[in-house]
């Protein structure tokens, strides 16, 4: 462990809405923050997600094992910490591997086994690491997802969601104690436009399972786990998404700060006026008991204080990407490989660049594209790809683990999406001597794209100037080369020990505003 930073001493505690098995750029940015801070000073975490999942313990172990989750940060369903004083019943209770009449088959690409009964899809499981399972997913013979039963590393049952046939999504949670007693349920009410679920009705039930209270707001519920994982301990609460700021707003006790990090724009697409706020970023960014907000840009944070005024409680820290050596022998780059790191959706505008690209091959036929990434529009992107004639030239490569690997290899990287945060899949291909095309979108591009010295900037939604870009670059192999060798000097800013700093004077600053009489002798395991 280094130790180049001296951090205060508290609780750190990282809330997310889900921590994906295969995860994208904000859930890598928690992941490398939480590991600096362990590696750089000692600080041990836990990063929660607001949403259930008994999955948790299996996407960590494999995390871990990758070395993307450090030794001294863990993972949990903030549920978890909710009080329970039940007793975990002895023994091992997993059901069977095999159903009877029914026979599987492995589904190595989705992690699951499917179990068919006379041909019908009846059910789908997924094995943690150490063999036990975890989810039952049960199917209707329209493969309507009806039920998903979740169980405790011991087979207890531990959640048990039933599922809306017309919107696809969980409309009944029941939460379970470690004994496997019900203690929570949670009706989930569906927004028609956007699908998007909000919590209706909350009702504790006693160890025998009769209801025994309706709780006034899913809040309670929120409060109640931030306080049983916390204690009286001085704290850190730092949110990490806008689907869960609500919940997280109104929970307010003198040992704890609240610190919201900005992952994306806030402002209304096209991006062009400071005024259109998004009405999700609104509350965290008004909302008095936030005691810092972390933009990863200036600019960003100069068009949040044009709108709202200036705020001593702004603060700028960009994302880190770590120091590589340098390699004994020069990557062997394929100058005619142009790469993406994206998910594939809507905010991506995947479909920018394959349309750019069938004007590039007319200029450079031997030019090709790779896109890494998963996502919702697998299927649209690839009937684009065959329309265009461009099943030669252009890939949708799945998900890479080693994105550094793929700038390595490759001669240029774009990015064409239609709003950002930061950009960090720029950092990490200049910092690998990949240059770079990227619309001049908010935010990102311009704090980190040198424009015409280690890539281009092109206006935003215009696949035309893009092209023209990455023709540019191609046919141009000593400024392909100049803008390789410039870009790894060019993003030295965004090195590991200025982001452990900056986060250094942010916690120090909200550490020095702690009431020494709001502590007690501490209650709970000391952790940091």
């Amino acid at each position: 462990m280094r130790t180049a930073a001296q951090l205060p001493h508290a609780e750190y505690v990282f809330v997310v809405d889900v921590l994906p098995r295969n995860h994208a750029g904000r859930s890598a940015s928690i992941l490398t923050k939480t590991r600096l801070l362990w590696q750089h000073a000692g600080v041990r975490s836990t990063i929660v997600t607001a949403y259930d999942s008994s999955q948790l313990d299996d996407i960590g172990h494999d995390l871990r094992r990758r070395g993307l989750l450090a030794d001294g940060v863990q993972v949990a369903s903030l549920h978890d910490f909710y009080p329970d004083d039940s007793t975990p019943p002895e023994g091992d209770f997993h059901r069977p591997f095999d159903e009877p009449g029914m026979h599987w088959i492995e589904d190595g690409a989705a992690g699951q086994f499917l179990f068919y009964e006379h041909g019908r899809h009846r059910l789908s499981k997924r094995i943690d690491y150490a063999g036990r399972p975890i989810v039952l997913d049960w199917f209707d013979g329209a493969r309507n997802r009806t039920r998903s039963d979740e169980f405790w590393p011991n087979g207890v049952r531990r959640r048990t969601v039933f599922f809306d046939l017309y919107y696809g999504v969980a409309r009944q949670e029941l939460l379970h104690r470690r004994d496997g007693s019900v203690r929570l349920g949670i009706w989930w009410a569906v927004d028609p436009l956007t699908r998007v679920r909000s919590p209706e009705r909350v009702t504790r039930f006693d160890r025998a399972g009769h209801p025994e209270q309706v709780l006034d707001s899913y809040y309670d519920v929120i409060h109640a786990s931030l306080d049983g994982l916390i204690g009286d301990r001085p704290a850190f609460v730092i949110c990490e998404a806008r689907r869960i700021d609500e919940w997280v707003l109104g929970y307010r006790r003198p040992n704890v700060r609240q610190i919201h990090v900005l992952h994306n724009a806030h402002i209304r697409p096209p991006q062009d006026d400071v005024h259109k706020i998004r009405p999700i970023y609104a509350p965290m960014l008004t909302c008095p008991n936030v005691d810092a907000t972390v933009f990863l840009t200036n600019r960003q944070r100069a068009d949040a204080e044009q709108h709202f005024g200036p705020n001593d409680r702004y603060w700028v820290i960009p994302h880190s990407v770590p120091d590589t050596p340098t390699p004994a022998e020069a990557p062997q780059r394929d100058p005619k490989l142009v790469v993406m790191m994206a998910r594939l959706d809507q905010q991506k505008q995947l479909d920018h660049a394959i349309k750019a690209f069938a004007e590039v091959i007319t200029k450079v036929p031997d030019a090709r594209l790779e896109i890494y990434g998963r996502g919702v529009l697998q299927g649209e992107l690839n009937r684009l790809i065959r329309n265009k004639g461009l099943s030669a030239n252009v890939r949708l490569a799945g998900f890479t683990d080693d994105p550094m690997k793929v700038y390595r290899g490759a001669g240029l990287s774009l990015l064409t999406s239609r709003y950002e945060g930061f950009g960090l899949v720029l950092v990490e291909s200049l910092q690998q001597g990949c240059p770079v095309v990227s619309y001049d979108l908010a935010y990102g591009p311009a704090d980190i794209v040198d424009d015409g010295v280690n890539g281009l900037l092109v206006p935003p939604d215009e696949p035309a100037a893009l092209a023209a870009a990455v023709v540019r670059v191609l046919d141009d192999p000593d400024l392909q080369q100049a803008m390789s060798l410039a870009g790894p000097g060019s993003v030295e800013k965004f090195n590991e020990n200025a982001f452990v700093q900056h986060w250094a004077e942010l916690l120090d600053s909200l550490a020095a505003t702690f009431p020494t009489s709001a502590f007690p002798a501490a209650t709970g395991p000391e952790r940091n």
